[in-house]
């Protein structure tokens, strides 16, 4: 509704449109909203997808001259818009998760999962606390109301296929991509190929594959063009996944290579000239699809028993006693703890500094964690995250393993 209005407004009063109720019959005018509510966390607040759907309608859309002249994909420009502005706010709400979720699932989603792991996981600390991968298959796992079902999306693009409504290369090139890149890398720490499963259900892969890579405005029209799209978009996702600070990528990465449609298919009107030609672009896909999977692959091979986020400032011998003065990267920053150990166990934690959220950090404490984490200590791998504030409960559960670490090492 949204959208609708916003759109018809905007017709009315800005481009001063005679006939709006024509014009709106043929601008697919509630999509905006409609795609913006099915990718959002589902506890956003009413007003705050209210402001998402204006920008995804008038910044994605209309201020580029309406349907079939946009540049982006308007949901994603609301989404991003939302989740920048928004986003501590909506996670403070409970973020992907329902209200069952919230009280029974201390994770976040699998791919935030992922990403506060900081290794390239296993299949009990990726998988495993979600079920199994026929629960992502069917959709019983945190996330987006459009996204978490891959079984909808795989009937969505076979009917959205046969009908000719969508371009049925680009899902099928984009989510081959992902699937081999993320086979190699799990190939290459020794993971199965539950790995690339896991990395295709996961996250908004099959829904972005489908619903957002196709839009018929932001997409390459030339068959060639679809393709190198396609693998390009790939090659970025799973390079946002594991070598930036962004869990996701999918949303990132289908902006990114809306700013070269264009180029795309001026390459793809090759495709009947110079064969050779196209082959270049393909070739380079391959190489660089190539080359990130190796760095991903060596990254984690090498750092898989070192904590980066972790650092010790100080350590002093106190007779029996060990102190130490660790910093541990949290959600909004670096920890800042001391913690005293004797005879291998950590008898006193204490919290010097952070820089968390205050309601991030309160749900910490009012489950008192970190009492919790010292009374489980011999068990602490499998002492549950505190739901709402995952990143920062983590973080502390990992001071202590990182600090005994570094004791067993040095002894």
């Amino acid at each position: 509704l949204t959208s609708f209005f916003t759109e018809a407004i905007y017709m009315k009063f800005i481009l001063k449109k005679e006939d709006v109720k024509k014009s709106l019959k043929y601008s697919y005018a509630i999509f905006p909203g409609l795609f913006l509510s099915l990718i959002l966390p589902i506890n956003t607040p009413i007003l705050i997808l209210v402001f998402g759907s204006i920008i995804a309608t008038i910044i994605g859309k209309m201020i580029y001259g309406g349907f079939g002249h946009n540049i982006f994909n308007p949901a994603l420009i609301g989404c991003l818009f939302v989740i920048t502005i928004f986003g501590a706010q909506i996670e403070n709400l409970g973020g992907y998760k329902n209200v069952l979720e919230v009280d029974t699932i201390s994770l976040a989603t699998p791919l935030s999962n992922q990403h506060a792991l900081e290794t390239i996981g296993t299949y009990d600390t990726l998988v495993k606390p979600y079920g199994n991968l026929l629960d992502f298959f069917i959709g019983t796992i945190p996330g987006a109301i459009g996204e978490t079902s891959a079984l909808l999306c795989i009937i969505a693009y076979l009917y959205l296929s046969i009908t000719r409504t969508i371009k049925w290369k680009i899902p099928l090139v984009y989510i081959g991509v992902v699937f081999i890149m993320t086979w190699a890398l799990g190939n290459m720490n020794g993971l199965g190929i539950w790995y690339p499963i896991f990395q295709i259900l996961s996250g908004g892969v099959m829904f972005g594959a489908v619903f957002m890579a196709t839009d018929p405005v932001t997409s390459p029209v030339t068959s060639t063009g679809q393709i190198i799209y396609a693998s390009l978009l790939g090659i970025l996702t799973v390079t946002f996944r594991f070598l930036t600070p962004l869990p996701e990528g999918v949303l990132t990465s289908i902006l990114t290579m809306n700013l070269f449609v264009i180029l795309l298919d001026r390459l793809g009107s090759f495709s009947t000239i110079a064969i050779k030609k196209i082959m270049i672009p393909l070739i380079l896909c391959i190489v660089l699809g190539s080359l990130i999977t190796v760095k991903i692959g060596n990254k984690y091979q090498t750092v898989q028993d070192v904590d980066k986020n972790f650092n010790i400032v100080s350590k002093e011998n106190i007779g029996e006693k060990i102190v130490y003065t660790v910093t541990q990267r949290g959600n909004g920053g670096l920890i800042t703890s001391k913690l005293t150990i004797q005879n291998e166990k950590v008898i006193a934690f204490e919290v010097l500094s952070h820089n968390e959220t205050k309601d991030y950090y309160k749900k910490v404490e009012e489950e008192d964690y970190i009492n919790k984490l010292l009374e489980n200590q011999e068990t602490i791998e499998d002492v549950d995250t505190v739901s709402g504030a995952t990143i920062s409960s983590r973080a502390l559960k990992k001071t202590i393993i990182n600090t005994l670490k570094d004791l067993k090492v040095k002894k």
